[in-house]
């Protein structure tokens, strides 16, 4: 079984993800996260269940909702790490070029 690690960046976008569902329902963000942790689990069992995001090979993409969740696999250290979470209509490739360059 794989370890899910979050980097910094994508913590801080759970909170702000947390925040704004938070503002108009209690209920919308205790299920974002129970979504968020179901995906955690399946992920640390299967982590390539996910495509790869087609415009960077290197990160995969998953949908909860309407956000997107990219993530990249370490098969040699058995780590997934969880690289961004945001609003799929935010500017995914400025985001994880980013992202991409801090990591």
């Amino acid at each position: 079984m794989y370890k899910v690690l979050y980097l910094p960046v994508a913590t801080f976008d759970l909170t702000e993800v947390n925040d704004y569902l938070y503002e108009f329902s209690i209920s919308a963000a205790e299920n974002f996260l129970d979504s968020l942790e179901q995906f955690a689990k399946r992920i640390a069992d299967f982590p390539k269940l996910y495509p790869p995001y087609e415009r960077d090979l290197f990160f995969r993409k998953a949908v909860l909702g309407d956000f997107l969740l990219f993530y990249s696999v370490d098969d040699a250290r058995l780590h997934i790490i969880i690289h961004r979470i945001f609003h799929h209509s935010r500017d995914i490739d400025h985001h994880l070029k980013s992202t991409r360059k801090n990591f």
